[in-house]
């Protein structure tokens, strides 16, 4: 049985945690950090909690919680009261701090800048706020686009530094203006005025009397309430849109009428004739619809069944725009409108004649889970291709083949390290085009503002949903969400710190990153990311992972051997209520591990076990890790 004492220094987190102050630096954070920004991560944990994790692990226990404090980057207490007014996730650790750090881990671990490796690195926060102290980092994690978005946090500002935001805005620069002169045609404007949005809706033909019904909850565009500043009372300054559908039983269709006013009583629009609500002239509620022609109702089985067979249709209702930088209106749209729709789709037939592996005509797996919590199978959304209209298909389409050419480009100009780079933030730009513009999108009115298909943990097909102009609008606004921060970005990491000694984090996919050195490993798991698995499924598969003796190579003590991943209680953390529940590894950490292949093959089967769960591992090495593989 292996000692339940660790043969190691004792660390700051098994003594004591400060949980509420931290509870209130998270907190603090729920308004987004800036490397959020580059791509959505569902799980990504706070900084603040993350900073505190590493230190935790890497400091000793003789720390107090006074120099803990002060070493996460709070100001000194002040009668005894801790520092509330310091927001640790933009807060860099200063050099004076950074420099105390390093000198308690070469008190405790014999090494100034120990190897902090998180096999399961998702978001990217334990690797982002290591290398904020100037830590060697390795961070890998079984999904791809775990690791393209660390990258682009972490690796490409800490090698390339802010400098690299020109080239990024030069290319960014180049792709708008090839879009807006390949797509103009497809996003026609009237004078005056530029076209942000259109807004569609998913139609179904009424059974009754073969109306094309256009599908929607409310007819909302906008509603907008402007405040005169702080403590005053709310003054509206700004109109309300909304349209109202209109029974055309002659031509078998629905018209719309525009409808602009002031807020009125409730959630109604003031207007000459009257109050007006969006409300009561929906056409579906709880997935049932009802034709405005003849009041039949279209049950649900219906609309799906018209959805699988290819006949559920788009209709755009309403367009947004501007007239220079005055407030966003809105109109009806135009047959120039409609036609600029149809001649997008035969331009796209003709593209994907030319190419038809441009677009993922794949079909969506099939899995219990999405099955159960999404209707998009059943309503006729059975390959990713699908989830867009035609015309958001040629705009995405458009942008991909400029991003081709763009790498030609940027090869002859650049050396490969810096096309990586480069190409890796416009790819990140396009992921977001993606998400704002498709079928799963949506608007909140209240801005009015899109919602992308990644604001929510399923994926969902609304019955009305927004397009952005692929021509202007759509790459500009992403590439701003995207990249506006990058500069700041490499500030909050201290590229321009002394302190830092250059550090160079390497960021790999688990099926690619093999460590060649010896080391000693500590894996350990908060409980509160053990939440993302069902725990009775967790204790059985645990059981599974074996560790042989023969198969972790010499320098290990027998009685080392691991039966599996563990789970218990540690007494000796009365003050970390909050988490308690650690996985180790059945080998003590003063044990000097050469990994053979085998041993290797093992520990990545726990970690793919372990797929979206954060597991921190902290590495003392002799030798630095390589990456195998290409790039």
């Amino acid at each position: 049985m292996p000692d339940p004492k660790p043969n190691r220094p004792a660390v700051f987190i098994e003594k004591i945690f400060p949980v509420t102050l931290l509870n209130k630096q998270v907190y603090y954070e729920h308004g987004g950090n800036l490397f959020k920004g580059l791509h959505r991560w569902y799980s990504r944990k706070p900084l603040s909690f993350s900073r505190a994790s590493v230190l935790g692990s890497l400091l000793p226990d003789s720390v107090t919680m006074e120099e803990f404090e002060y070493l996460l980057g709070l100001n000194r207490r002040v009668d005894g009261h801790a520092d509330s007014t310091t927001k640790l996730y933009k807060t860099p650790p200063s050099p004076e701090r950074i420099k105390q750090v390093h000198d308690l881990c070469e008190q405790t671990w014999g090494t100034r800048t120990p190897t902090v490796l998180d096999a399961f690195a998702g978001g990217g926060s334990i690797p982002f706020e290591a290398v904020r102290y100037g830590l060697n980092v390795l961070a890998s994690d079984l999904n791809p686009v775990a690791v393209v978005t660390m990258k682009a946090a972490m690796e490409y500002p800490l090698k390339f530094g802010p400098d690299l935001q020109h080239d990024i805005d030069k290319w960014v620069k180049w792709v708008g203006d090839e879009a807006e002169k390949r797509l103009a045609e497809f996003f026609p404007s009237q004078e005056g005025e530029t076209v942000q949005n259109y807004l569609w809706a998913h139609t179904v033909v009424c059974p009754s009397c073969e109306s094309v019904v256009p599908l929607s909850p409310n007819w909302w565009l906008s509603k907008t309430s402007n405040y005169a500043g702080a403590g005053q009372v709310r003054k509206v300054t700004s109109d309300w849109y909304a349209v109202k559908p209109i029974p055309n039983l002659a031509e078998k269709r629905v018209d719309f009428e525009l409808v602009k006013g002031r807020k009125g009583k409730g959630t109604t629009i003031q207007t000459d004739e009257g109050e007006f609500d969006p409300g009561d002239f929906n056409t579906i509620s709880r997935g049932v619809g009802k034709c405005p022609n003849c009041e039949n109702i279209i049950e649900t089985n219906i609309i799906y069944e018209q959805g699988r067979s290819g006949k559920l249709g788009h209709e755009v209702y309403a367009v947004a725009y501007r007239r220079g930088q005055s407030n966003l209106e809105f109109r009806l749209p135009t047959g120039k409108d409609i036609e600029a729709v149809h001649k997008s789709k035969k331009y796209l037939e003709k593209v994907l004649q030319e190419n038809r592996f441009i677009v993922p005509q794949v079909e969506i797996p099939y899995g219990h889970q999405f099955a159960e919590r999404s209707s998009l199978i059943q309503q006729g959304i059975d390959r990713w291709d699908k989830a867009f209209n035609l015309r958001q298909l040629l705009s995405l389409v458009t942008y991909v083949e400029i991003l081709n050419e763009a790498k030609k480009k940027l090869r002859a100009e650049y050396e490969p390290e810096k096309v990586g780079a480069i190409c890796t933030y416009l790819s990140l730009v396009l992921a977001r085009c993606i998400d704002v513009n498709c079928r799963l999108a949506h608007v909140n009115t209240m801005g009015p503002k899109i919602e992308g298909a990644s604001g929510q943990h399923s994926l969902n097909l609304f019955w009305n949903y927004p397009e952005t102009n692929g021509s202007t609008r759509l790459w500009q606004w992403c590439s701003e969400k995207v990249l506006s921060d990058y500069q700041p970005l490499c500030k909050q990491l201290g590229h321009d710190s002394p302190s830092l000694s250059n550090p160079n984090p390497l960021v790999a996919q688990s099926s690619r990153l093999q460590t060649q050195a010896e080391a000693s490993i500590s894996i350990s798991k908060p409980e509160a990311c053990a939440t993302n698995l069902g725990k009775d499924d967790l204790v059985a598969q645990s059981s599974r992972l074996q560790i042989q003796e023969g198969d972790l190579g010499k320098g290990i003590k027998p009685e080392a051997c691991a039966t599996g991943f563990r789970k218990r209680k540690r007494k000796n953390l009365p003050h970390w209520e909050m988490d308690g529940a650690v996985y180790t590894l059945g080998f003590t950490t003063q044990d000097r591990i050469e990994f053979s292949p085998e041993a290797r093959q093992v520990i990545l089967d726990a970690c793919k076990f372990f797929d979206g769960v954060r597991a921190s591992i902290i590495v003392s090495v002799t030798e630095r890790p390589a990456v195998q593989g290409r790039d």
